[in-house]
């Protein structure tokens, strides 16, 4: 602990210009909660917040994170309700996500400064270095030097955030607001496809095409995890990489309403962008990219009631 306080110091004073460094939460995961529980235990925590979602004037939202959908979630049938739970479920797991990835930016840029002062990197680094390299699906020819001054670059092009409101849009919807069977049977928020594999959920009413199936994840987070992977790494989203990478270096605003436009070709759904625009806007879920989490919004006097659905990451 003391070592790593020492390390984001000096990062602080010396790449300050480069990250950003936010305090991590303490983390508490909950699975299978049924629906009624989950709202007590928000209520407890104080997570309402305009709209049911949005917490301002704080900007603060609670460290809870769900490993599945709530049970009874799906027979909501007030779609406000519905759709209110829905982002305030997600809201904290994207909010943790980027600091996952803050924390793996830093990293790295941990080890550009030192390759740049020194020249040359410890075993461990280079092992790092290419263990993020093959990751964010990094390739160059080059050798010595110039392979690492390259691939150091590029991922802190590659490595960086994807703002909360682009995810939760994009998870609402792919899955109508959480209410589809590949959530429930698959923790799927994205619908990711795995091709020529019987490993995985089968499409039903879709198409005869057997060749594919929907990707099964241990958690509703390891879904946007991957979306997230996708983002910082697949050629389809270079241009988009590029245009964040301009906005942290002039502004550091690395907001959905300027990349969304980027994400607009994943998905073959019909009207797509304008679905995506209109639901980023009406829920005003740009909010959210400018919170944080904050560990003290529940106690674990409040947890205690909880206890059997609290689990380990």
């Amino acid at each position: 602990m003391r070592k790593r306080l020492i390390n984001r110091l000096w990062l602080a004073l010396v790449l300050l210009p480069l990250i950003v460094l936010e305090a991590k939460a303490e983390e508490i995961w909950l699975e299978n909660i049924p629906v009624d529980k989950l709202q007590e235990l928000y209520q407890k925590a104080g997570y309402e917040g305009e709209k049911g979602y949005l917490m301002l004037p704080s900007y603060k939202y609670p460290a809870i994170f769900l490993k599945n959908f709530p049970e009874g979630y799906d027979k909501i049938t007030d779609e406000k309700l519905r759709n209110a739970l829905f982002i305030k479920i997600l809201a904290p797991l994207a909010l943790k996500l980027n600091e996952d990835l803050l924390d793996e930016r830093n990293e790295v840029a941990e080890i550009d400064a030192k390759f740049k002062q020194n020249g040359s990197l410890s075993k461990q680094d280079v092992a790092l270095v290419e263990e993020k390299a093959k990751k964010y699906d990094v390739f160059t020819r080059l050798e010595g030097q110039e392979r690492y001054s390259y691939i150091l670059s590029e991922l802190l092009i590659r490595i960086d955030r994807v703002p909360p409101s682009i995810m939760i849009t994009a998870a609402a919807i792919e899955t109508n607001w959480g209410t589809s069977r590949v959530v429930r049977e698959a923790n799927s928020l994205y619908k990711t496809l795995v091709w020529h594999t019987k490993e995985g959920l089968k499409p039903v009413g879709e198409t005869e095409d057997d060749s594919y199936r929907i990707k099964i994840y241990p958690n509703i987070y390891a879904a946007m995890q991957e979306f997230a992977l996708k983002i910082n790494s697949h050629p389809v989203f270079a241009t988009m990489r590029n245009f964040r990478r301009e906005r942290r270096e002039r502004t550091n605003n690395i907001s959905g309403m300027f990349l969304a436009p980027y994400t607009y070709g994943s998905s073959g759904l019909k009207n797509y962008a304008g679905i995506f625009d209109y639901t980023m806007a009406y829920y005003e879920l740009l909010v959210i990219d400018k919170s944080n989490l904050d560990v003290n919004m529940i106690s674990g006097n409040d947890l205690k009631y909880f206890e059997k659905y609290v689990t380990k990451m």
